[in-house]
């Protein structure tokens, strides 16, 4: 493989991870699978510590079903336009800027659209919480954030994200 080549593998790699990983709103554990996401803001971990009572556990289900169509064909539309674009760079065809600009555009607004709609299933559930569950997940993503940090440190990495 060509430098240029391993290159341009490698930036793709690292676009199509971010654009399949980032800002979700589920996690596993209540039932939903990777396309009604798996990690942001309430991830099923961090349902399940906040000890919902029988009635939101219920109600949260009944949310991510009503959510769950609708995002797998957005999640279905997201691979889709990443793997557009993937297939045009690295396509033995002739490209220019404006067919990348296009293709991203597409990709961008796939992203854009199962990001809102994650959201929208999130602040759903959101509702389904207290008061209290509210900051006690608030104090959990505010520990996590501090360990992720202290990872980082020890593994002597730049603290800048």
């Amino acid at each position: 493989m060509t430098k240029t080549k391993a290159v341009l593998g490698s930036g793709m790699l690292a676009f199509l991870l971010a654009g399949g990983s980032s800002a979700f709103a589920f996690g596993r554990g209540m039932g939903e699978d990777h396309a009604c996401g798996a990690g942001m803001l309430l991830g099923g971990r961090v349902l399940h510590a906040l000890d919902l009572s029988t009635d939101q556990q219920q109600k949260v289900q009944d949310i991510l079903a009503a959510h769950r169509p609708k995002l797998h064909q957005l999640a279905a539309n997201e691979k889709a336009a990443a793997q557009a674009l993937a297939d045009q760079l690295l396509g033995t065809n002739g490209v220019t800027q404006q067919d990348f600009d296009a293709a991203l555009q597409r990709a961008s607004q796939a992203h854009d659209d199962l990001m809102r709609e994650r959201l929208a299933a999130a602040l759903a559930v959101r509702h389904v919480l207290t008061s209290d569950q509210i900051q006690k997940a608030a104090a959990m993503r505010t520990g996590m954030q501090q360990l992720h940090a202290q990872m980082r440190q020890l593994l002597g990495q730049d603290d800048t994200d």
